[in-house]
Order: structure tokens, then C-alpha cells, then sequence
């Protein structure tokens, strides 16, 4: 494993990057991306929505929140945290900058905890929305030693705005995927891990992610559709799309990270989670130089991975 900070600020710029990269294309067919942005799709920062080239979503304003939130909280305990981070995305659901398309369920999540309901309840029961996968590459980053601790974390993450059993399930494999991936591990490791950790507690959950290894020779414009990997408007669609795609080329940033947002359905948390993982895989040396220096808040991305990366030592 490299000990140095830069797995870190590559998983943290890297989930910028996936999320900015796939704005444009969420919401929209893989047909009218290939229309209107040629046949190899979106191959770098466009502008999107009255938003400049390089912009990030929702999926990120979220992943700060919970990064600073973790590194805020009084203590490593399970409740001050998950308290600094409520405070976070509840100050983010009224922030100005809140304007490109938040999910209703982490709203509805941010609405329950300003109210005062405990963060263990807050979460919509029956929602297992992408919300609480896209945004939990900080506990993935935070506990990679200790998968444990790591998964009770993310879970409880989830519990935030997705009560769902597969929500919670995404969060904990999302947040495996990083760990593993700064520790060099391959996608069959991975999902071996999730496999251990996460199968047996949400059945079409483990339904969606055994499907991954039957599909991998399928090319996305098959697998990532509603008749196979799904559209990833919910956690484990999200999930397996991403490990999908991270399977395919774990060892090619840009190839996966491409492959994630040119697709049906919910692209931006797609590429958000494939380039948490190939981020945190391969460094941010293994990111494009320019997509690094032109993603919004670039700065502030890898400051606060050298914040997590500073607590774990």
C-alpha cells in the first residue's frame, strides 16, 4: 500500500472529477449523449446547466460534508460523528450552491434531522436511492484498516437519509472498494469483500451485484441498462455499475471513469464512485493533470483528503 497522501487526494479528486465529468450526461440517454457530444461520448469537462465546465454535483457537495463532518466530530465514536456530519448536510440543504439536482430522499433526510429526529431514524425507511453510496468515500479513506469499523461507519452513513436495507449495503461496498483500493487490491478482491461483508443483509442487493462477474464481457452500452446492471438511480444498481466499471479497467483512470458517465440513468454517481475507487487505486498520479486542475475546488479536495490522510496516521 502507499503510505503517502496521495491515494488519498486521488480518491478525493477523483470523485470530483467522475461526478463533474458525468453533470452533463445524468438524466439524459446514452443515445442522446453519443448524438450530442459525438461517438466517443463526453471525453472531458463540458458545461452543464447554466454551470461552468468542470462542475460538480450534488454527489460531492455531499462527500465534503462528510468529510468534514468525520474530521470535525469530538471523537471516533459512532454518534458525535454521525451528528457533525448531520449538521453538515443539513447547513448544505439550505446552502445557495444547492442547486444542482439534489436527490428528494437526502432532502427529506436533511428535513427529518433539522427537526430534531435522531440520525438513526431520520433516513426515509424505504429508500435505497444512490444518495448514501455516491458520498461515502471519506469512511472508506478514514477506516481502510480496520473493515469493521469501516462498514458500522458507512452504514450508519446511510442511515442519515436512506433506511433502506440495500442503501445501507451500498454504502458499506462502496466504502470497501475504496479501502481495498488503497490497498492495491484487484476488483475480484473486492468483490469477494462485499461478497463477505454485505451479502445476506438486503436480497436484491445481492441479486444486482452477482450479476458483475456474468457481464464483464458485455460492453456498457448492454450492462449498464435497465434490463441488466440497472440505470443506478438506486444503491446497488450504483454499486455494481461502478465495480463494473472499475473491473473493466482497473488499471486506466480515464477509460473507467468514461465508460461510467456515458450511460443511461444516473451517470454523475456512477463516475463518482468509479473514480473514488480508481482514484484511490491508482493515486493522483494516476489521474489526467488537467481534469486534477480543472475540477471545481480542486484545492479544497485535496486539503481535505491531506486532512484525512493526517488522521489515520
Amino acid at each position: 500500500m502507499d503510505t503517502t497522501r496521495n491515494p488519498f487526494e486521488g480518491c478525493m479528486l477523483g470523485l470530483a472529477i467522475g461526478d463533474a465529468l458525468g453533470y452533463p450526461t445524468e438524466f439524459i440517454r446514452r443515445q442522446q449523449i453519443l448524438a450530442r457530444h459525438g461517438p466517443a461520448g463526453v471525453t472531458g469537462f463540458v458545461p452543464s446547466h447554466s454551470h461552468p465546465a468542470g462542475t460538480y454535483t450534488d454527489d460531492t457537495q455531499m462527500t465534503i460534508a462528510v468529510a468534514e463532518g468525520l474530521l470535525a466530530a469530538a471523537s471516533r465514536e459512532l454518534d458525535p460523528q454521525m451528528r457533525a456530519i448531520a449538521e453538515r448536510f443539513v447547513a448544505w440543504s439550505h446552502a445557495p450552491e444547492n442547486d444542482r439536482a439534489p436527490g428528494n430522499t437526502c432532502l427529506a433526510g436533511c428535513a427529518n434531522l433539522e427537526r430534531g429526529v435522531h440520525w438513526r431514524e431520520a433516513g426515509v425507511a424505504g429508500s435505497k436511492g444512490c444518495g448514501s453510496a455516491m458520498r461515502v468515500a471519506p469512511v472508506g479513506l478514514l477506516y481502510h484498516a480496520d473493515l469493521d469499523r469501516l462498514v458500522e461507519a458507512a452504514r450508519a452513513s446511510s442511515q442519515l437519509t436512506h433506511g433502506h436495507p440495500a442503501a445501507l449495503e451500498g454504502a458499506a461496498a462502496a466504502a470497501l472498494m475504496v479501502a481495498l483500493a488503497l490497498r492495491g487490491a484487484s476488483p475480484e478482491e473486492m468483490f469477494e469483500a462485499i461478497q463477505e461483508r454485505c451479502f445476506g443483509r438486503a436480497s436484491d442487493f445481492d441479486a444486482c451485484l452477482q450479476r458483475v462477474p456474468q457481464v464483464l464481457d458485455l460492453p456498457p452500452g448492454e450492462a449498464l441498462t435497465a434490463d441488466v446492471l440497472g440505470e443506478s438511480w438506486v444503491a446497488d444498481e450504483a454499486v455494481a455499475s461502478a465495480l463494473y466499471c472499475v473491473w473493466r479497467h482497473p488499471d486506466d483512470f480515464s477509460a473507467g471513469v468514461l465508460e461510467a458517465i456515458n450511460t443511461d440513468g444516473d451517470s454523475d454517481s456512477i463516475g463518482a464512485i468509479t473514480g473514488s475507487v480508481l482514484g484511490a487505486r491508482l493515486g493522483l498520479d494516476g489521474i489526467p493533470a488537467d481534469w486534477a486542475r480543472d475540477v471545481e475546488d480542486a484545492t479544497r479536495l485535496l486539503a481535505l483528503a491531506g486532512q484525512l490522510w493526517e488522521a489515520t496516521q
